[in-house]
């Protein structure tokens, strides 16, 4: 079928962002920053309405800022009824939606074909789309011979697509925009000269490749930081099978020895590693370092649980304490954390569980650690670095127990009794 659409001129100095979450809303307000007219489509009205009123729906350093000066004049948000005329004023479509795993651990790729289905009727000569969402090794190349046959317009001559992945960090989008080399996967030339129009000015350095290869850079980037974590994760229970503190042997490791770089242990997770190594074993289903990796990080709710349990016997009625929700330090984003798993395993076996988060709504610290018989180090959180054993000793229970996997309070111990610290920890200094 061909649809017919009365094109108008394009502006080459106008986009259009389509997903204005984590990954979309920074680079659309960085876009504005270097002088691009950027709009903002998102199919969430709640959030629509909030980034209207100029405030930031999360946590991204630098962003309100941004927001406060562009939104209503270089950045507008719209609603996603707004397709139609969206196209029709912007040259640069940039798509950052969602690519989530399903019920059996297969790719989603719906709301990206969706939206393509959405878009085509209205694409028109020189637009430019480029797909910034992480997908499956081939995706961009299926995407093509779609948006051909819907449009009757060739990829390359007529209209420019291209794979552009994101790999900046959460609460870190603003500055790393700038910072990180950008790739650029096509399928020919022409389309990698028109991305760069717009690449060139936000960073320096841009890799260019076909797009099967800059698919699997996004990939490989995040599982390799993944499997490095289940590394550190392994190595901590090896450590302790043998009664040794695994932060005393990673400093044995990695102090001064160039070729070192262990990871330390912790509660690995987050809406991007855990399910994009489903993306690379969906068409190579032999690899099992990928999966060993998944499975172990996964297992170390439970592996804790295990080891507290070891220490306290039954945790019926015992009051559990964990500090924090958040996937990693520093965000206010829970996906994919693995606390609610671990307050899962305690909450089962009649465990009173409380949970607190400084930068997520939550009970507030002092309530959650008072009277506390077992305390779980969540997310090490930069706002816990003035909270030391010695105060959390004068509201927990006597003998409250510690589980501190990411080694805040600087023992080095995974668990320990308070009271085997705080004296250390107070005694006075001989004159």
């Amino acid at each position: 079928m061909i649809f017919m659409y009365h094109s108008r001129v394009l502006k080459e100095n106008n986009i259009v962002v389509f997903g204005i979450g984590r990954v979309g809303l920074p680079l659309a307000l960085v876009l504005a920053d270097k002088g691009f007219n950027v709009s903002g489509i998102d199919v969430d009205p709640a959030r629509v309405a909030f980034l209207q009123s100029k405030k930031m729906p999360f946590l991204e350093e630098g962003a309100d800022e941004l927001l406060q000066k562009y939104i209503g004049n270089k950045f507008r948000i719209y609603s996603s009824d707004h397709i139609k005329e969206s196209l029709s004023e912007n040259k640069y479509i940039i798509l950052t939606l969602g690519t989530p795993i399903d019920s059996t651990y297969s790719p989603d790729h719906s709301q990206i074909e969706k939206l393509f289905s959405e878009l085509t009727p209205f694409i028109q000569k020189e637009h430019v789309i480029i797909l910034r969402s992480t997908i499956s090794p081939g995706s961009l190349r299926q995407l093509v011979r779609f948006v051909e046959e819907r449009t009757k317009l060739k990829v390359g001559k007529d209209i420019y697509m291209a794979y552009c992945p994101e790999r900046i960090a959460e609460g870190k989008s603003v500055e790393e925009l700038v910072q990180i080399p950008q790739i650029i996967g096509t399928t020919e030339p022409e389309s990698a000269k028109q991305a760069t129009k717009i690449f060139s000015k936000i960073t320096k350095i841009i890799h260019y490749s076909k797009p099967e290869a800059a698919e699997l850079s996004k990939l490989f980037c995040n599982m390799y930081r993944y499997i490095d974590f289940a590394i550190g994760n392994e190595f901590m229970m090896i450590a302790e099978d043998y009664g040794c503190d695994i932060y005393e042997v990673l400093n044995l490791v990695n102090n001064g020895y160039k070729r070192a770089g262990l990871k330390s242990p912790g509660l690995t997770a987050g809406p991007c590693l855990v399910k994009d190594g489903f993306f690379l074993i969906d068409k190579s289903p032999f690899m099992e370092l990928v999966m060993a990796s998944w499975r172990l990080n996964e297992n170390i709710p439970g592996y804790l649980f295990k080891r507290v349990k070891a220490e306290v016997g039954n945790v019926n009625e015992k009051k559990v304490a964990i500090l924090g929700l958040a996937f990693k330090k520093n965000i206010d984003d829970s996906r994919f954390s693995l606390v609610p798993k671990l307050a899962k395993y305690f909450a089962a076996e009649g465990g009173k569980v409380s949970i607190t988060d400084p930068l997520m709504y939550s009970e507030p610290l002092d309530e959650t650690l008072k009277d506390a018989d077992i305390v779980m180090v969540g997310t090490n959180h930069d706002a816990y670095k003035d909270l030391s054993l010695g105060d959390i000793s004068k509201v927990v229970s006597k003998g409250c127990l510690i589980c501190d996997i990411w080694n805040m309070f600087g023992t080095g111990k995974i668990v320990f009794r308070i009271h085997d610290f705080v004296p250390k920890l107070n005694k006075e200094p001989k004159k």
